[in-house]
């Protein structure tokens, strides 16, 4: 049975990963002492050898802190899993989040994907491929593994794919578009359950679905969330993508995710990457995401439904230092052929190395578009500005396709938005 915790210990911060709550939380230096010393002897004993240190206030402090995160209310030892990992410069020494391929193909022709034509013939990796990926996260600390596609549950062996993911102490959250979901397909899936499991609608009908996913996406992907109601008794969530086309209908996503029993609804904006780069219209700009999470939430609160939406103006400080936004710093992506990027969303000339050949952490330590990223120095409009402790120059993705360097602000820039005349500017629902 894997532990509750995994302490991962690096040079400059210390990480505390929970499977429940299915989060990293930072860990101080008294903190990790506690940690790490209560492995051995009873955290009580080790809060006394602490205070000959620090103090008995701090000491205290510590394990307060620890208890308020859900350790040691009944054991006196710390039964986790403790990592201890040398620096990688500009990163966290290890991934926090893979992003994970696990077929090429796909029975949908989504406007707003991220994948992209020229990958043919369609990749799927094997099982026995899978199983040392998830290995070799497993030995350096990543806990938290997205499975997609293309759809993944175009694979026979799905369950099997994520029954191996949690032997390995990964929590796996699943994207489908819902269509091939079987009675069959959801109870074996529901003995080895996924962390988190969402299928994506773009619209709350068929009309407005269906012109982004396709003709008969919406009354497939119904079938399959009226199976999932009956059957799956882990619970799933709705994933919704937001464009200037449907971010109106924001709060019609909210009446549709309490009527079909998904416990959260998913808003997340159209990427300019994959297929959205032909078309027109199709990815997200700033003030138009913010206007659909702002009708989601007034929404939710009227129907009691949950609402996962990260703004730009609500991110916290990253956990990394240097110019840029999570790719490669705290996330790495891994497609079906086996290549690894720092992001999926970015183009294919981004891809450092190859799981068939370079172990992961190799890549992720000296991958040249990792390292890349993580040199970025921020340009001058950046220097001073007051959103820069959290906003860090934002998305690479954007700031490649819409202002053509890597290393150029992203369009959603506050700053950029903020000094944008009033007649330039894009309404927000337009």
């Amino acid at each position: 049975m894997r532990s509750r915790w995994v302490l991962r210990i690096e040079p400059s911060t210390s990480l505390l990963y929970s499977h429940s709550s299915h989060q990293y939380l930072r860990c101080d230096r008294a903190e990790t002492f506690l940690l790490t010393a209560a492995a051995t002897m009873p955290v009580e004993v080790a809060q006394r050898v602490l205070a000959r240190e620090v103090g008995d206030q701090r000491a205290r402090r510590a394990l307060k802190a620890l208890r308020t995160k859900g350790l040691f209310r009944r054991s006196q030892r710390f039964n986790g899993r403790i990592l201890e990992l040398p620096a990688t410069a500009g990163a966290f020494a290890a991934p926090l989040v893979a992003h994970i391929g696990l077929t090429g193909a796909c029975n949908f022709s989504c406007r707003h994907c991220y994948a992209r034509l020229e990958r043919a013939p369609v990749a799927t990796p094997d099982l026995a491929t899978l199983v040392r990926l998830f290995d070799q996260l497993h030995d350096i600390g990543c806990c938290k593994v997205v499975l997609g596609g293309g759809e993944p549950l175009l694979r026979a062996d799905f369950s099997d794919v994520v029954a191996a993911a949690r032997r390995r102490g990964l929590d796996c959250f699943v994207h489908t578009n819902g269509s091939l979901l079987q009675r069959s397909v959801i109870e074996q899936l529901a003995l080895s359950p996924p962390a988190g499991l969402a299928v994506s609608l773009d619209g709350p009908d068929a009309v407005s679905n269906d012109a982004i996913r396709g003709a008969g996406a919406f009354v497939a992907a119904r079938r399959g969330l009226t199976l999932l109601r009956r059957h799956y008794r882990p619970g799933f969530n709705i994933n919704f993508t937001v464009t200037p086309g449907n971010a109106h209908l924001a709060g019609r996503m909210v009446d549709l995710t309490e009527r079909v029993g998904a416990r959260v609804l998913l808003l997340r904006p159209a990427y300019p990457a994959g297929q959205a780069l032909r078309q027109h219209g199709i990815a997200c700009d700033q003030a138009t995401f913010a206007a659909a999470v702002e009708i989601a939430r007034r929404r939710a609160e009227q129907r009691g439904v949950d609402v996962d939406a990260a703004l730009p103006s609500a991110r916290a400080i990253p956990g990394f230092d240097g110019f840029g936004c999570v790719a490669g710093r705290v996330v790495l992506g891994v497609a079906p052929d086996g290549s690894v990027t720092p992001c999926l969303n970015l183009p294919t000339r981004f891809a450092a190395g190859n799981i068939a050949s370079t172990p992961l952490i190799d890549i992720w330590r000296r991958g040249a578009s990792f390292r890349a990223l993580r040199r970025l120095r921020r340009p001058t409009q950046c220097r001073h500005c007051e959103h820069y402790a959290s906003c860090r120059g934002g998305c690479r993705t954007r700031a490649l396709v819409e202002r053509g360097a890597i290393g150029e602000r992203d369009s959603w820039c506050a700053l950029v938005d903020a000094a944008m005349p009033a007649k330039s500017k894009r309404s927000a629902l337009e």
